[in-house]
């Protein structure tokens, strides 16, 4: 590969990711890979969907994708393929896996840095 200041990925940087969603893109886009990290001793609920923040209520809002992050633990994940979002990409993060979970992690709990496009 060659490097170069074009074309490359974007980040999105949330050192705390919780109950309130957050937008990571407000257009279709793909996701490439994501670092994540869980700072308490329970496990945590990354979830992803595919709307705009606008138009996720967490706990209402089945996200497309939720992923287990386990206590006191980090890990980057790069996607041998992207994960397309037709719509937008938006994440949240509970203390629960149930889609209707709201339970909210405290402040800096959980860090999540997307890499899209």
């Amino acid at each position: 590969t060659t490097p170069t200041t074009t074309s490359g990925l974007t980040i999105f940087r949330s050192i705390d990711l919780d109950e309130t969603e957050e937008e990571i893109k407000a257009t279709a886009g793909n996701l490439y890979a994501y670092y994540f990290a869980n700072t308490n001793a329970s496990a945590r609920y990354l979830k992803l969907y595919n709307a705009t923040a606008a138009n996720v209520t967490v706990g209402t809002t089945t996200p497309v994708i939720t992923l287990y992050l386990p206590p006191t633990s980090a890990g980057h994940v790069g996607l041998p393929y992207p994960i397309s979002f037709s719509t937008a990409i938006t994440a949240a993060a509970t203390t629960g896996v149930a889609d209707n979970d709201t339970g909210a992690p405290g402040a800096n709990e959980v860090i999540f840095n997307a890499f899209y496009k």
